[in-house]
């Protein structure tokens, strides 16, 4: 019984910093934010917490992470895979991948009625990139990495330069927009307006995927050719 009390107490006390250091790090940065405002939001008096827990700030990055990410790259990694069974030998369409873009992250924020800080922090991650390099391949990012070969599958008309680029257009698009909307939805719940928004996000990821390069567009891709 005390070995069970103590595991709960155990579980708890991680949790609490997880979501403490998600929260400072979406409004404070990452590399700037010190272990113990972490330890200090999270109601911990013993200012070793975060290293006993996680070894280092990289340490609850990753704790953040799996709390967070590995069901949303589930969610993707079923999406996209449940979209190749229902075309069989054809690519998927434009739509298929932008709503496995969304959809997930979309998901996250219902479930928890808009009480995340995910996003955010996502943001923030990105922005850090020493940090961000040290994640950017992790295993959780199976989906988001699907989703790229699926749409080169779908594009092999265009060159996988210009692919691969709107493709981080329109990852940062979805993180930038879906951040704005978490935000909004702390502030005052307008999930009429969320529904919108969320849509709509879909929408112009598949218009990023389906436009017609322009003539600048082409020569500039010329030019780095002949580099």
């Amino acid at each position: 019984m005390a070995s069970d009390h103590r595991s709960a107490s155990v579980k708890e006390t991680r949790l609490a910093l997880i979501l403490a250091a998600e929260r400072i790090f979406a409004e404070e940065g990452i590399s700037n934010t010190s272990l113990r405002r972490i330890n200090q939001v999270a109601g911990q008096r013993n200012e070793s917490a975060i290293h006993y827990y996680f070894g280092s700030r990289e340490g609850v990055v990753a704790a953040i992470l799996e709390h967070r990410t590995g069901p949303i790259n589930t969610a993707r990694v079923d999406m996209i895979r449940s979209a190749t069974e229902r075309r069989g030998d054809l690519p998927l369409d434009s739509r298929d991948i932008a709503e496995a873009l969304v959809r997930p992250l979309t998901e996250h924020l219902r479930a928890n009625k808009g009480d995340t800080y995910y996003l955010r922090f996502q943001s923030m991650l990105w922005l850090d990139r020493p940090i961000w390099k040290q994640f950017e391949r992790d295993e959780r990012a199976e989906g988001l990495k699907l989703g790229l070969d699926a749409l080169l599958r779908s594009k092999p008309f265009l060159p996988e330069t210009l692919v691969k680029h709107r493709y981080g257009l329109a990852l940062q698009m979805v993180a930038n927009s879906l951040s704005r909307v978490e935000r909004s939805l702390s502030e005052a719940c307008d999930w009429q307006l969320a529904e919108l928004e969320f849509l709509n996000l879909i929408d112009a990821v598949e218009a990023i995927f389906e436009a017609s390069p322009s003539a600048q567009v082409v020569a500039a891709l010329k030019s780095l050719d002949d580099q």
